[in-house]
């Protein structure tokens, strides 16, 4: 499974026009996703300036982060301009986020106090908002570390969470105004969500827009090292087939993202792009096809799509062993996604996982419960057999009985988790 997931991306480097790609055998699941999220805080970023930190770091210091690559110094300023901080919830934000911190918050008796300070912001309500929106118009952030008993891993993620439990119409201001003032993957992503929590439906353009830009930022090197996975999940779950376009442009420099994105746009709204770029020569013919032999069970026209390029045979031997796995049932995830519970997908498959070099990708393959039901599976033997039925292609017959095999193996445990 990793064999072929890694032959795959491979292949796609070599049939990118001027596209190069290496692939390194991906961390497991939890550990790639604290090294993801410590990277959207240190993206280019070293401990803070003399300007921004009195105290001197040491082992225990906490991290005074300065972002100076994730700002977007043109945002609109479409959101009402906030009142001046209250004295006293700039003093609790203050205690919050101390810059000056000689050590990490570790006793029971330090992090019961960061707390409850946590709650008596949180307690002031509306009037709240600007103390926060204060300190995160300042660009730094406070990393707690990984493993803390603060409940969240910076300053930053704390009070975007603040904003939410106050929640109204400054609760959504300060959350709209950090959005359109931020590029970072992961702080797109989590702020999107919170819009949506607090006013669902409202704010989806301005979700799509801010991941646009930060997307645009990314293409010109602006946010080099990032991972940009949160903005393409962010196009695909709030956008609609107006996305499209962005996501063909994408797939010139993050192919396997773009062609992920497209498959999950909702109701289909993707695939008669993934179509064409299956029909073309371009360098994404593969990973478009590998998107409608996983959605074929889904959606008819991927289905006839997939059929017509094997009888056709514009599937070139080398590519149908890419195909088995998907038409067995996997789908493609990516590996540090700022939505996916990990819950949603089987453990023991995480760790078939690839890392290209080229857009720095990070994705991996698994089945999951939700989609291997019997019927999902009657489906898909279904298309293997109707794929065999218009090929002669060695390549091709050997690739579907392997994916008619995995199917076979899977369906016991799939069939127990089913409804």
């Amino acid at each position: 499974m990793t064999q072929s997931i890694l032959i795959g991306a491979l292949v796609v480097g070599l049939t990118s026009a001027g596209a190069w790609l290496l692939l390194n055998r991906g961390p497991n699941a939890d550990s790639r996703g604290r090294q993801s999220a410590q990277l959207g805080r240190l993206r280019s970023l070293e401990n803070s300036r003399a300007s921004t930190q009195s105290a001197p770091v040491t082992e225990s210091s906490p991290r005074v982060l300065t972002n100076t690559t994730t700002v977007k110094t043109d945002a609109p300023a479409t959101v009402a301009s906030l009142p001046e901080p209250t004295p006293y919830s700039r003093q609790l934000v203050e205690a919050l986020c101390r810059l000056d911190q000689r050590s990490v918050l570790q006793t029971p008796e330090q992090v019961a106090e960061w707390k409850q300070n946590l709650q008596q912001l949180i307690a002031q309500g509306p009037s709240a908002v600007a103390g926060i929106r204060e300190f995160l118009q300042k660009n730094v952030d406070l990393d707690f570390g990984l493993v803390n008993g603060l409940g969240f891993p910076s300053a930053r993620a704390a009070m975007f969470d603040a904003l939410v439990q106050i929640g109204g119409a400054e609760g959504i201001a300060g959350t709209l105004q950090t959005l359109q003032n931020t590029a970072d993957p992961r702080e797109i992503a989590v702020l999107a969500q919170n819009l949506e929590k607090l006013a669902p439906g409202e704010h989806h353009q301005e979700a799509i827009e801010a991941a646009r830009d930060a997307l645009a930022m990314a293409g010109d090197g602006k946010l080099d090292g990032a991972d940009v996975a949160p903005l393409f999940e962010v196009l695909n779950k709030f956008g609609d087939t107006s996305v499209v376009t962005d996501l063909m442009q994408a797939a010139k420099q993050w192919n396997y993202y773009s062609a992920m994105a497209l498959a999950q746009l909702p109701d289909g709204g993707g695939i008669p792009a993934l179509i064409e770029m299956a029909q073309g020569s371009s360098g994404g013919k593969l990973n478009a096809l590998e998107m409608l032999a996983q959605m074929s069970a889904q959606y008819p026209e991927a289905h006839a799509a997939l059929i017509e390029q094997a009888r056709a045979n514009k599937v070139s031997p080398n590519m149908w062993p890419y195909l088995t796995p998907l038409l067995a049932g996997d789908l493609y995830h990516y590996q540090d996604s700022a939505f996916d519970s990990p819950a949603a997908v089987t453990g023991k498959n995480r760790s078939n996982s690839a890392h290209v070099v080229f857009g720095n990708q990070y994705f991996y393959t698994a089945p999951t419960v939700e989609v291997l039901t019997s019927e999902e599976i009657n489906q898909r033997l279904a298309l293997i057999d109707e794929l065999q039925s218009v090929t002669s292609d060695p390549a091709a017959l050997k690739a579907l009985d392997q994916s008619r095999d995995l199917l076979g193996r899977r369906q016991p445990q799939t069939l127990a988790g089913s409804p």
